[in-house]
């Protein structure tokens, strides 16, 4: 699993670690207002190619089982053959399996196409079948409803309403956590 590198190509998309030919692209997906807050707590990167490079390197070759904290995939557009956004997971080894968080960010001209739904079920794919996850879990704010819905649509359930847990620059939030196992996802799939 560590040995064979992370690129899932899907009909539309291909989903891969990060090169630095990805850096204006980056950059350019990453634009938001200063009011997109569920834009602005996702993009962990400053809004410079030098910061993008910094954040973005140590993803080219992270395994897996290494993405203790974070490990983030670009999304490219086959079609265009640029990336559009990203995927991500965290990993917890318990035992001879996995556990983690996944999500993801488009830029805002690609949304409403599908591309996070698409990218989203390659990328448990690849963690349930290659990896050996045994559970997936995604948190989002209730007034991000784009989110959680796709979640849904992902077949994960809703595990958890958390009140006031997350805090932001506005304040203190509500977080919902979703999940699917993989016994679910396989019998979906």
């Amino acid at each position: 699993m560590a040995d064979k590198p992370i690129r899932i190509e899907t009909d539309r998309l291909i989903v891969r670690r990060f090169e630095q030919r990805d850096v204006a692209d980056i950059l350019e997906y990453s634009q938001h207002k200063p009011s997109d807050e569920h834009r602005r707590r996702n993009v962990d990167w400053e809004l410079t190619e030098e910061s993008v490079h910094e954040w973005w390197m140590p993803m080219a070759t992270m395994k897996p089982e290494e993405a203790i904290n974070w490990l983030s995939l670009v999304v490219e557009l086959k079609a265009e053959g640029r990336v559009i956004g990203n995927v991500g997971f965290n990993a917890k080894r318990i035992d001879n399996s996995f556990q983690g968080q996944i999500g993801w960010i488009l830029g805002k001209a690609h949304e409403g196409n599908g591309y996070a739904t698409e990218a989203a079920t390659a990328l448990l794919d690849y963690l349930f079948r290659l990896v050996g996850f045994h559970r997936v879990y995604s948190m989002t704010s209730p007034d991000n409803r784009r989110s959680w819905q796709l979640m849904e649509r992902l077949g994960m359930r809703r595990e958890a309403h958390f009140v006031k847990n997350c805090y932001h620059d506005a304040g203190w939030t509500d977080e919902y956590v979703y999940a699917v196992l993989a016994e679910e996802w396989a019998e979906r799939h």
